[in-house]
């Protein structure tokens, strides 16, 4: 039995890695910026301009904002301002459903 607990432990920890590695963030690279629920397109795009970063588009429905920074501590200012996770926007886009809607 233990075998089987320890390898169902080693499962989910491989999976959890593999999609920590998948989804973060890289400077340079477009992120998404997740933001609390009802929080105003305003507010969003002040937050990434105070973070220094460049907006690339703002999905208000889901308070999810796509952009992009080059400096060294742009993630944490996104942290600062609000956002709730940051991640790689690649990955985002599969998770949102945001792929599907901007190939239109």
């Amino acid at each position: 039995m233990r075998e089987i607990g320890f390898g169902l432990t080693c499962g989910i920890a491989m999976a959890v890695g593999a999609l920590l590695i998948a989804a973060w963030p890289v400077p340079g690279r477009p992120m998404a910026a997740f933001f609390p629920v009802g929080t105003a397109t305003i507010d969003i795009a002040q937050a990434i301009s105070g973070a220094s970063g460049s907006l690339l588009q703002i999905d208000s429905g889901s308070a999810v904002a796509f952009t992009m920074g080059d400096r060294d501590g742009f993630v944490s200012a996104l942290y600062g301002a609000g956002a709730w996770l940051v991640i790689d926007a690649a990955f985002a886009r599969l998770c949102t459903g945001s792929a599907a809607e901007s190939d239109r």
